[in-house]
């Protein structure tokens, strides 16, 4: 076996040194006759030009030819009988170093100082690092592929010895990483599907994910298609990610200040710039995240749970609609973007930010009944759900719930049990496991879309304290306005009962019941503040102002239902 594959790999070199030289002649035949007929003027419209261009060269081509003619023949006679042969061999020989030069110009490049401390390792080493990282038995190990160049880094392809699997290698990254001497984060590992056994290694110069990508979308000023996917990230490798939101219900979870928000914007934004697209939002922390799109999206609603379960019966009845006019077509069981023109409706995005909020207020358990109807059957119909959280407990996403979510993006979480809470239990094990994250890489997480393995990504950056959001939602406002998909009425955010009873404290630590309502003015009454505050645990109780004792509330205990969201 082992003969016959080497003789074939020698029969294979043979061929194409022998072929070089013809291919290479070939192509100088092909672009001499290109210049002859001045195809580099074709797209000129002075055709007399064009044609006094190509009788110089027809001229120049003919004296070329004839003094080469002429010289071989001349040698012939008065130098050698060899001289002929010498010629074509001079010529076989330009043809061969431009086959040559497309040869090396269309493939990867070994590195041409191989074990050179700082960059590429010898084939043994990479073999030698991937027996100490423990990624299979030391017999059999070997590479299938020579270490290769490519932007940024080096790759190759490690066979592991007969019987073992390349994806129990996956989540050794840190190991190989410590046995070649580079950082753990410039490593990747990829799976090949059409052999089980091997390994794709791919090892970068330096950090890819201390890099900042800013997003494709800052400086667009031409409508996007979202149906194409959301421009996510950017992977290990340098390669653009895209997550098709169309057909699935999408997780995004992480701890605080792990980049969540700007993978949520990035989808806000996206759907902002494809014109047609509804977008409804619902932020369970209230501080004013979604601002910036208040005046594209239709729904823009703050601390509400009793509006977003509303709004959830509104777009169970809109799926249901779909549904209907699909079956009646009698074609295609899922909305198409051909079909959203033919029926007049469009996509319909409901993001829910800090989702723990809705799901665990009165109304919690009815969201979640029709959040999962939504998440599992509405990506048919157009009807898309996005659900951010920073807390991964079960209270946080109910597991009916996260089950239906097929999209998971997971940001740094604490812990590996927080991991697997996201990205489903076992995930860890398998290789990837969020909370191995290092907390220098902001936005950075672990993607798992498209039917395909996950992958670790820095999502795109957009600046949500500086003017990129602002900017974005400008251009999407504009491209909104003129293609005539604005809301009927360019809305602000529904107010939350709480944040004004808690803006009506101004700078007082402590307010009288009656001093309260006075400053929230009409239609506030002592009951009304109680009515609004107890759900959140929050009573009247007696509150002492210089000296006088009253019924009244705390700003200290109003401050907490927003920490505690």
């Amino acid at each position: 076996m082992r003969q016959g594959k080497y003789g074939r790999r020698t029969a294979k070199f043979s061929f194409r040194c022998a072929a070089a030289p013809v291919a290479g002649t070939t192509l100088l035949a092909q672009a001499g006759w290109r210049w002859i007929r001045a195809d580099d003027y074709a797209a000129t419209d002075d055709l007399i030009f064009r044609e006094r261009v190509r009788t110089r060269r027809r001229r120049q081509a003919w004296m070329a030819g004839l003094t080469y003619l002429g010289g071989t023949v001349a040698a012939t006679a008065w130098w050698d009988t060899r001289a002929p042969a010498l010629a074509a061999a001079a010529l076989a020989a330009v043809g061969t170093a431009v086959e040559v030069r497309r040869r090396v110009k269309d493939r990867p490049l070994p590195f041409k100082l191989p074990g050179r401390k700082g960059g590429t390792p010898q084939e043994n080493q990479v073999v030698r690092a991937a027996i100490d990282a423990k990624l299979g038995r030391v017999e059999g190990m070997k590479l299938a592929s020579p270490v290769l160049t490519e932007d940024g880094g080096w790759s190759t392809i490690l066979q592991l010895p007969p019987g073992q699997r390349a994806r129990h290698a996956l989540g050794k990254e840190a190991d190989f990483a410590s046995a070649l001497g580079v950082g753990e984060s410039q490593v990747v590992f990829e799976l090949l599907p059409e052999h089980a056994g091997r390994l794709a290694i791919f090892v970068a110069k330096s950090d890819p994910f201390l890099k900042l990508y800013p997003s494709p979308l800052i400086g667009r000023t031409e409508p996007l298609d979202f149906w194409a996917g959301v421009p996510a990230g950017v992977n290990g490798r340098g390669r653009a990610e895209r997550l098709r939101l169309v057909d699935a219900s999408l997780l995004v979870a992480g701890e605080p200040r792990a980049g969540k928000s700007a993978a949520v914007n990035g989808i806000i934004g996206t759907a902002a710039l494809a014109v047609t697209p509804k977008i409804h939002l619902f932020d369970g922390k209230g501080a004013g995240d979604h601002r910036p799109w208040r005046k594209i999206a239709h729904t823009t609603v703050k601390r509400n749970a009793q509006g977003l379960l509303a709004h959830l019966r509104k777009m169970q009845a809109q799926m249901e609609r779909v549904f209907d006019m699909l079956d009646e077509a009698g074609g295609s069981t899922k909305l198409t973007p051909e079909l959203c023109r033919q029926f007049g409706v469009d996509v319909e995005l409901t993001v829910v930010d800090e989702t723990r909020y809705y799901v665990t207020s009165p109304h919690g358990a009815e969201i979640v009944e029709a959040m999962v109807d939504i998440a599992s059957r509405g990506p048919a119909a157009g009807i898309l759900l996005v659900l951010a959280t920073q807390r991964m407990t079960t209270d946080a996403i109910p597991g009916p719930l996260k089950g239906v979510c097929s999209l998971r993006w997971a940001m740094r979480c604490p812990d590996t049990t927080a991991s697997n809470a996201v990205l489903g239990q076992g995930a860890a094990g398998a290789g990837y496991n969020a909370s191995e994250i290092p907390r220098s890489h902001r936005g950075v997480g672990i993607l798992d879309a498209d039917g395909s393995d996950p992958v670790k990504i820095r999502s795109y950056f957009l600046d949500d304290a500086g003017t990129d959001l602002q900017d974005l939602a400008a251009v999407a406002y504009e491209l909104r306005r003129a293609a005539g998909t604005l809301p009927p009425a360019e809305q602000e955010a529904a107010t939350d009962p709480v944040e004004e009873i808690l803006a009506a404290f101004g700078d007082a630590d402590r307010m009288h019941t009656a001093d309260l309502i006075e400053a929230l003015g009409a239609g506030w009454t002592a009951g009304r503040v109680a009515q609004v505050l107890k759900p959140h645990g929050v009573t009247p109780g007696q509150v002492v102002i210089d000296g006088v004792n009253r019924n009244g509330y705390r700003r200290t205990d109003l401050e907490a239902l927003f920490v505690a969201a």
